[in-house]
């Protein structure tokens, strides 16, 4: 048995008791025809080895004594896990953002491991994609991986398969094991009388009541605007891509870093937005959760940044959010979030789903923005280049909108996952993001807007 973290725990009670996805996505997209679906499965089988938590399954305690513990799957069927599907018409962007907000749509079933792939073949352009759907407490990145990364090759031929260690289901624990395990979680507590001791489920309960008593506005916590609602449990989803050439041009007439520009840019859409929808953004200032790198860990860091979204000049807008992050970096409390990647063999979708656990933790805040870097080099799946990786990260409480971004092969592709009930019309907010790109590109050259 391998108990839940306090994390773990939390995830998947605020999951119960909202309603709200905990699961993160990954769409990887790749060059040429799409493999079949039982070659894809085999060389699922033959790195699954490499992400063992992919077979294991999570098992509550009886009566709530414990938080729960991930145990081995004895029922484990890897085509459950492993599917196909096709997109009419040719496949177009439209058709796979439908698709990738439909799947994450659906709840993953808790009696199986948390984690889910699907081809799709004969997209427009000779490509095909894998979509990647794992709940957020499944990686963790320190000992357990995502399973996306461990697919991938940096060749385009890849090494022998090999056979694989041979896996045998451990026996799944009984109820006495169960309750022994929860007493000796308790009696390692040695600041805690046993009688006092509360469960982690508990626990999360309580943080989850707290945080949806939280008024948006109250001193202190973000304004309320049509972003903050009340998420349910449909999802749309669209991507938007940039060079990162141009970002970096921008960089140097503006100051600041990459993500600085991304971040404005982001305001701007979002203000665009609001005001389309009839908000007064004169003197708004959204709060944004940005995941960025702990300098002391090989980990993500939750900061708070502010969005001026109601300034509509870019270069004004890009100057007030970089001093916002200048007391940041000058602290020393968060470094590049491409050294993740050199330093410590990060890949992006352990990333997003560190920076879905982080939302879990924190509070009061509008929209989530994560930004991080792809590899670094090219990256191959049974022989086919992949092109891009299009990220989303879940809705928080009573967030409707989270933004993802990862950088790959010279392009900066962002990922808007929206409560269809709440921001239905998230393509035209994508249209607005390619407009404020562009915006802060001219302004950057100090052209007039």
């Amino acid at each position: 048995m391998e108990r839940l973290s306090a994390t773990e725990a939390r995830l998947l009670d605020i999951e119960d008791r909202s309603g709200v996805h905990m699961h993160v996505g990954c769409a990887l997209l790749f060059d040429g025809a799409a493999p079949t679906l039982e070659r894809f499965t085999e060389h699922v089988r033959s790195r699954l080895h490499l992400a063992p938590r992919y077979r294991r399954r999570i098992l509550s305690v009886p009566s709530c004594l414990g938080s729960p513990v991930w145990i081995d799957d004895p029922q484990f069927e890897l085509g459950y896990h492993v599917r196909e599907t096709a997109l009419p018409g040719g496949g177009d962007q439209s058709q796979l953002w439908r698709l990738i907000g439909a799947l994450l749509s659906q709840r993953l079933d808790r009696g199986k491991p948390l984690w889910e792939l699907t081809l799709v073949g004969a997209l427009a352009g000779e490509r095909f994609a894998i979509i990647g759907k794992s709940h957020a407490a499944l990686v963790d990145g320190e000992r357990n991986g995502d399973l996306l990364s461990v697919l991938l090759d940096d060749r385009a031929e890849p090494p022998s398969p090999g056979h694989p260690p041979i896996w045998d289901a451990a026996p799944v624990p009984t109820r006495a094991q169960l309750l022994l395990g929860a007493l000796a979680q308790r009696s390692r507590d040695p600041g805690t009388p046993l009688r006092a001791v509360q469960t982690i489920a508990s626990l999360a309960r309580a943080q989850f009541e707290q945080r949806e008593r939280l008024p948006f506005d109250s001193p202190g916590s973000p304004p309320a605007t049509l972003l903050n609602r009340p998420v349910g449990l449909q999802r749309r989803y669209a991507g938007v891509e940039v060079g990162l050439g141009r970002l970096r041009r921008e960089r140097e007439r503006l100051g600041g870093t990459v993500n600085d520009a991304v971040l404005t840019a982001v305001a701007g859409a979002l203000g665009r937005y609001l005001r389309l929808h009839g908000e007064d953004t004169d003197g708004l200032v959204l709060r944004a959760l940005v995941p960025l790198a702990d300098a002391a860990s090989p980990a993500l860091l939750a900061s708070y940044v502010p969005l001026p979204v109601g300034i509509t000049d870019p270069r004004r807008r890009h100057a007030e959010i970089s001093r916002a992050l200048d007391g940041l970096r000058s602290s020393g409390r968060v470094r590049a979030a491409r050294e993740l990647i050199e330093r410590d063999g990060f890949a992006a979708p352990t990333l997003i789903a560190q920076a879905a656990r982080l939302q879990t933790r924190e509070r009061a805040f509008n929209v989530v923005i994560t930004n991080v870097p792809g590899p670094g080099s090219p990256r191959f799946l049974l022989g086919h280049r992949l092109r891009c990786i299009l990220p989303a990260t879940p809705l928080a409480l009573n967030q409707s909108l989270s933004v993802a971004a990862v950088s790959h092969r010279g392009r900066l592709h962002f990922g808007l996952l929206a409560d269809s009930a709440a921001l239905g019309e998230l393509e035209t907010l994508a249209g607005m993001l390619e407009e404020s790109l562009s915006e802060l590109h001219k302004g950057a050259r100090g052209k007039r807007t």
